[in-house]
């Protein structure tokens, strides 16, 4: 007998039952552990595809950027908008360019961004990111992907570039763009350890559309 029958016998007891628990059911013990294995095994579901997610090796080529505007060799000058820690690196060329950020991008996680080379008297456009991954190691493979389009099939080149004169490159692929975006992968693997920037070269007037920019280490 409980407390509630001692202190109050008879009728008054049912009736203090019922206002404690007026109504009231419980879930049985076995859809307590159905409940319990679904909630786990929405977490291992969770923490997989966390741990499947890719992550580059180079700043995110996403929405997150800001308006610039340098000046270039001879009065010519370049600018627009690009992705946090990606830059133009072509001030000391004889180019103008501007750089727009577009609203068609093939993928929806990451930003895509137009070139358009107005002019080149002397050198090339040159766009980069000094932030990420600089050391390549020898006998590993990377592989940098993206997506590229032009309209007026402007050739852009892409590659592993020295950090230090005579600024050549080790390694380096021509993209030949059309008119729809397309996906491109650019693969290499070092025959020796060597710091580098990864690097897309433009050489003649024209527009290049890049989107999706991500380097990734390959086993």
């Amino acid at each position: 007998m409980s407390a509630i029958d001692k202190g109050l016998p008879g009728p008054y007891s049912r009736r203090i039952k019922l206002m404690i628990f007026p109504h009231t059911t419980f879930p049985s013990l076995r859809l307590v552990q159905r409940l319990f294995s679904a909630a786990l095994l929405l977490c291992g579901l969770g923490s997989a595809a966390a741990a499947d997610a890719p992550t580059s090796l180079l700043p995110a080529f996403g929405n997150d950027g800001a308006e610039f505007a340098v000046k270039a060799k001879d009065g010519h000058a370049t600018h627009g908008w690009l992705p946090k820690e990606w830059v133009d690196n072509s001030e000391w060329a004889a180019v103008d360019a501007t750089y727009t950020k577009l609203t068609d991008s093939p993928d929806k996680g990451a930003a895509a961004v137009r070139i358009k080379v107005e002019k080149v008297e002397e050198g090339q456009l040159q766009l980069t990111t000094f932030g990420g991954n600089q050391k390549y190691k020898k006998g590993t493979k990377y592989v940098l992907s993206g997506w590229v389009r032009s309209a007026d099939h402007t050739s852009v080149k892409v590659g592993a570039r020295q950090v230090t004169e005579p600024y050549e490159f080790y390694h380096e692929d021509d993209l030949a763009p059309g008119p729809e975006w397309k996906r491109f992968e650019f693969a290499f693997t070092p025959t020796m350890d060597f710091p580098a920037f990864i690097m897309f070269v433009v050489r003649d007037p024209g527009t290049v559309d890049l989107a999706g920019i991500a380097l990734d280490e390959k086993p």
